[in-house]
């Protein structure tokens, strides 16, 4: 498994990494973060509920991600995301047991930094647009709250799964509503304890080395040139009116 990491990068480029990857045929891990806070839409959220209004004016960011969903807004969080190509033993998973093998992976890391979280064996259909108002099958909770919100994309050459590692507990999303519950929010890792972004990269890195074979790259300039030339499809189209 191939394994990069990049730092603070605007939301469409980061959108379109994790597409692209799937184009080199090989298993992919990345760790990230973005520029500026951002609201994700899954690629078939409606939008007429989004205030593009509130995010223009406070400067923040919405992008359309290549998996489904609902809303999520990246701010404070270490974002994942993995790339199974066709031919590797977990590409024929189905989309639950994916997400189960990828879930414990992430738990035994969050566990052994401390963290009593659990896998949710539950699908509670949330009331609203976003995400983390309730927990789906095989997510991450930290005393009943999602504090991992992950999606996928498949496709007959690849699957892609992503996912928002919640570092503090903010409610900035409910703002990026028209209409919403004022009780929304994302649930973090600081309703046990804080962590350093880097300490939890290290030992989720070595989580995922227990189970793959890790190669890290130096150099990842092809990914990005050609990221750069798909980001445009992963603006929101209502953004900035």
């Amino acid at each position: 498994m191939k394994y990069f990491e990049t730092w603070d990068f605007p939301g469409d480029l980061n959108m379109a990494i994790d597409y692209v990857l799937g184009r080199f045929g090989y298993p992919f891990l990345r760790f990230y973060t973005w520029k500026v806070p951002t609201l994700s839409l899954g690629v078939n959220q409606k939008i007429e509920n989004i205030n593009f209004k509130f995010i223009k004016e406070i400067g923040y960011e919405c992008v359309r991600r290549p998996t489904g969903g609902r809303a999520v807004f990246h701010f404070k969080e270490l974002t994942y995301s993995v790339v199974i190509p066709k031919g590797h033993k977990f590409f024929n998973l189905s989309v639950l047991e994916f997400y189960k093998q990828i879930s414990l992976i992430l738990v035994e890391g969050l566990n052994n930094l401390g963290f009593p979280v659990e896998l949710s064996e539950r699908n509670l259909k949330g009331n609203t647009s976003a995400c983390f108002d309730s927990p789906s099958w095989y997510e991450i909770t930290l005393k009943g709250y999602k504090v991992v919100g992950s999606a996928q994309m498949r496709t007959k050459e690849f699957v892609l799964q992503h996912g928002s590692i919640i570092l503090e507990t903010n409610n900035e999303i409910k703002y990026c509503f028209k209409n919403i519950e004022p009780e929304v929010a994302q649930y973090g890792l600081d309703l046990h304890m804080k962590i350093n972004i880097f300490k939890l990269k290290d030992t989720l890195l070595d989580a995922f080395s227990k189970y793959f074979e890790i190669e890290k790259l130096e150099n990842f300039d092809e990914i990005i040139q050609l990221a750069e030339q798909e980001k445009e499809r992963f603006v929101c189209k209502g953004n900035y009116m």
